[in-house]
C-alpha cells in the first residue's frame, strides 16, 4: 500500500493540533490551592549569638519585637504569648502587630523575665513553628555624681555648695523625685525632714531635697554654715520604685575658724607666702590662724565665699604683681562683706595689691572708688623701689615701712575726694622709673577717712609688702590691722 503524500501528513497533524488547543482552552482557570502552600516562618529580633545567651536588660517599659515572612504568600496574623514567671503558661494572643511594650514587676533581687513564644499565619491559613526567646530583665539602681562642671574641692569653712545628678538607667520616671543627704555627725535613726522645715538640719538628722529638675535628675545641696569642723563626709541617697538604693558619699576638710582675721592668698605660686605667712605666724602662732587659698580657685558658687568671709570680723587679702581675676570676679561681693545689708555685721578688709588700678583685668573701677576710696585711675603707673627709699607714714603711730634690696613694685594711687586724711602711707620723693619726672607717689589709704572720726573699713597698701624688710612689714600690718581697721590683735 502506498504511502500518503506529505502534505496530506501535515495537514492531519495541524487539524489534530488545533482540535487539541480547542480542547485545553475550555477547561476551569488556574488554582493556586493545586500547588503546595510553604509554610511562613515567625522570628523574634533579640537572639543571642550562637552558643550564648542574653545580657540581662532593663525591666522598665522594655519593647519586644518580632516578624514573620512567607514564600508565597504573605504573613495574616501573629500569635505572641509573653511568660513572665517561671512555669506559669502565658495566653496567645492573636495580633497584627509587630511589637509590644510592657513594664515587669521585680523580685526581691530587683530581676524580672520574659518569655517570648511566637508563631505566625499566612494567607492560606498555613502556621509557623513557633520560636522562643528567653529575655532576662533587671532592675538597674540609679546612680548619683557630680555634674560635668562641677569644680571639686578638698576642703572649706562651714558652707559648702554641692551640683550633682541622679540618674537611673531604667528611666528617671522610675526613680524617686528627691534625694535623702546628711553629714556624717547626723543622727540617722532619726526621720528625714524636708529642706526648709525648722529642725532640717543635715549635720543633725536626715533631709530630704526635691530634685530641681526630674526630667534631668539634677539638684543642689547647699550647706549654710551648717559644718562643724572637722573631717566630714556627706552622703546622699536615692531609691527607685523597685526598692533599690543607692548611696554616694563625699568627704572633705571642714576647717575651724582659728582666728580673727583671714588671711586670703591670691597670689599664684609661693614667692610671696613666706612673708605673709610668717606675719600671721607672727601674730596668732603657727598654727593658729585661718587661711583661704583662694588662688586655688574659686567655689562653685560665689555665696560660698561670701559667707566665708562673714565669719571673720576681718579679711587679710593679698595678690601677686599681676592683677587677680578671682579678685575682680568676685568684688562685688568682697563690697557686701564691708558694707552688708541689714542684719549682718560689717567686715573690715585690709588689701594689699600693685595690680588694682591701670592693669587690664584689675576689679571694677566702681569697687576701687566706693569700697576701696580712691580713683580707678593711677596717679602714678606701675613703678619700682630700690631699697633705699622707704614708705613714709602719713599718720602718727603707723611704722616706716622698709623695703629689702630686691626691688618692689608699687602704683601711686590718688584719693576719690579732695580729702587728704585718707592717705596713710607715700614714697620718698624720687625718680622711680626713668623717663618720669620725680614723685612722691601715695601707696596706702583708707576708707572713710581719718576725719570721720571711725576706724576704717578698708586699708589698701598698692604696693608688694611681701620686699618689705620682714620686722618692717609685720610692723606695718599690726599697725594697719589694729591702729587703722580696729582689729583687737593678741
Amino acid at each position: 500500500m502506498r504511502s500518503p503524500p506529505l502534505a496530506v501528513t501535515l495537514a492531519l497533524s495541524l487539524a489534530a493540533l488545533f482540535c487539541a488547543l480547542a480542547a485545553g482552552c475550555g477547561n476551569e482557570a488556574f488554582d493556586p490551592d493545586s500547588l503546595p502552600n510553604r509554610r511562613p516562618v515567625a522570628r523574634i529580633f533579640v537572639t543571642p549569638p550562637e552558643g550564648g545567651v542574653l545580657n540581662p536588660t532593663s525591666y522598665f517599659s522594655r519593647t519586644f519585637h518580632w516578624s514573620g515572612t512567607d514564600e508565597d504568600g504573605f504573613v495574616e496574623a501573629y500569635y505572641v504569648s509573653i511568660e513572665t514567671e517561671e512555669g506559669i503558661v502565658a495566653p496567645w494572643i492573636t495580633t497584627t502587630a509587630t511589637d509590644t511594650t510592657m513594664t515587669f514587676e521585680t523580685d526581691d533581687t530587683g530581676r524580672a523575665q520574659a518569655m517570648i513564644h511566637v508563631a505566625c499565619r499566612d494567607d492560606r491559613g498555613a502556621s509557623s513553628d513557633t520560636v522562643s526567646q528567653y529575655i532576662p530583665l533587671r532592675n538597674f539602681p540609679p546612680v548619683i555624681n557630680f555634674v560635668s562642671d562641677y569644680d571639686t574641692f578638698f576642703w572649706s569653712y562651714s558652707s559648702a555648695d554641692f551640683r550633682l545628678f541622679a540618674l537611673d538607667l531604667d528611666g528617671n520616671v522610675t526613680m524617686d523625685d528627691s534625694v535623702v543627704y546628711h553629714l556624717d555627725t547626723a543622727d540617722t535613726l532619726l526621720a528625714p525632714l524636708p529642706e526648709g522645715e525648722p529642725g532640717a538640719d543635715p549635720a543633725l538628722r536626715p533631709v530630704i531635697k526635691r530634685l530641681n529638675d526630674p526630667a534631668l535628675g539634677t539638684f543642689e545641696i547647699d550647706l549654710h554654715g551648717q559644718i562643724p569642723p572637722g573631717e566630714r563626709t556627706l552622703t546622699i541617697r536615692v531609691s527607685d520604685e523597685a526598692d533599690a538604693t543607692t548611696r554616694f558619699a563625699w568627704t572633705w576638710e571642714a576647717r575651724p575658724v582659728l582666728s580673727d582675721v583671714l588671711l586670703v592668698d591670691d597670689s599664684v605660686g609661693n614667692f610671696d607666702r613666706a612673708f605673709y605667712h610668717a606675719v600671721m605666724d607672727s601674730i596668732y602662732g603657727p598654727g593658729g590662724w585661718s587661711l583661704y587659698e583662694i588662688s586655688d580657685g574659686l567655689p562653685d558658687r560665689t555665696w560660698v565665699l561670701l559667707e566665708t568671709l562673714r565669719q571673720f570680723p576681718a579679711v587679710f587679702w593679698y595678690t601677686g604683681a599681676s592683677a587677680s581675676p578671682r579678685l575682680a570676679a568676685v568684688a562685688e561681693l568682697v563690697a557686701q562683706y564691708v558694707q552688708p545689708p541689714a542684719g549682718y555685721e560689717p567686715g573690715k578688709l585690709l588689701l594689699v595689691s600693685p595690680a588694682l588700678i591701670g592693669v587690664t583685668g584689675a576689679p571694677p573701677p566702681s569697687f576701687v572708688t566706693n569700697t576701696l576710696g580712691f580713683r580707678a585711675t593711677p596717679d602714678q603707673p606701675t613703678f619700682y623701689i630700690p631699697s633705699t627709699k622707704k614708705g613714709m607714714p602719713l599718720k602718727a603711730g603707723l611704722p616706716e615701712m622698709f623695703f629689702t634690696g630686691n626691688i618692689s613694685a608699687g602704683v601711686g594711687m590718688a584719693g576719690a575726694d579732695s580729702s587728704t586724711t585718707k592717705y596713710l602711707y607715700r614714697m620718698e620723693y624720687h625718680r622711680y622709673i626713668n623717663g618720669r619726672p620725680s614723685s612722691r607717689p601715695f601707696v596706702a589709704v583708707r576708707n572713710p577717712p581719718t576725719s570721720s572720726g571711725t576706724f576704717a573699713n578698708t586699708v589698701t597698701v598698692t604696693v608688694q609688702m611681701d620686699y618689705c624688710v620682714p620686722a618692717s612689714g609685720l610692723a606695718v600690718v599690726r599697725a594697719l590691722l589694729s591702729q587703722e581697721l580696729g582689729v583687737v590683735l593678741p
